[in-house]
């Protein structure tokens, strides 16, 4: 079995999402430039501690691997074989790129999705500093975008969603943050590749966003933030089960419910 998991704000949150629980009550598992930015609830590493011992464990995460690194209460803590970062565009198996699925992904970009520098040129014509913060080109794949939400051009980015759609890429919004990822980089195909390399029959999944969509879609079984992006796109989903609590209490919830399943199976 495996339990394949979003990090941001499905496992692990900052101060800004955390909700109402206290930060003394949680503890730092990100450290970034001398200071801890990241946290989880004592239930919740209790919890992913026990999961993890009766199957695997792989993170799942949009951030590239240096990002991901700064996760030591991740990485150190549970030492997990396979990590999906990238979107899926790039699986660690024991710390190191999988050539393996970098090939195949890579492949698959090229053949089916429109040049990243074609995607760069459309945004560059709806982008001012008027509500872009930064633009960064992640793993030579995908593009993050830090905007000021409550200036976002909206019909424009409407126009430019629709442009890419054609083109094989996708658009995603989540609280400061824009993702254009061309749609053969998915977290739902990487996290089939690990699943035929361990050999496991049988997935369990968590994920907040509509990125995490493919990831969830390709489980057995499904959990879902109800604070998240996927929360508020869907009143309810037939393969998704969404939470009750929000914030970091959410992880609780979807841990013991994912916990208690796995001991009746």
């Amino acid at each position: 079995m495996i339990f394949a998991s979003d990090l941001d704000q499905t496992l692990i949150y900052s101060v800004r999402s955390k909700g109402e629980i206290e930060l003394e009550d949680m503890l730092p598992v990100e450290l970034y430039e001398g200071r801890y930015i990241s946290y989880m609830t004592k239930p919740a590493i209790q919890r992913l501690t026990e999961l993890a011992e009766m199957m695997a464990f792989v993170p799942v995460t949009t951030r590239i691997p240096e990002q991901y690194n700064r996760i030591f209460g991740i990485r150190e803590t549970f030492n997990p074989p396979y990590v999906i970062v990238s979107n899926g565009g790039t699986v660690l198996k024991d710390g190191e790129v999988d050539q393996e699925w970098q090939s195949v992904v890579r492949g698959a970009v090229k053949q089916h999705c429109a040049d990243h520098t074609e995607i760069a040129d459309l945004f560059a014509k709806i982008s001012t500093s008027h509500w872009v913060k930064s633009n960064d080109l992640c793993d030579e794949l995908f593009y993050s975008i830090v905007v000021e939400r409550d200036r976002l051009p909206h019909e424009e980015l409407e126009s430019l969603r629709r442009q890419l759609a054609p083109l094989g890429w996708s658009y995603s919004l989540q609280g400061r943050k824009i993702y254009l990822v061309p749609e053969k980089v998915s977290k739902g195909a990487a996290i089939q590749y690990v699943k035929e390399k361990l050999g496991a029959s049988y997935v369990y999944a968590a994920g907040d966003s509509l990125l995490d969509e493919s990831l969830l879609l390709a489980a057995d079984y499904a959990l879902s933030p109800v604070h998240g992006e996927l929360g508020r796109f869907y009143s309810e989903h037939p393969h998704i089960r969404f939470t009750e609590a929000r914030g970091a209490l959410a992880s609780e919830e979807l841990l013991a419910t994912i916990l208690e399943h796995a001991r009746r199976s």
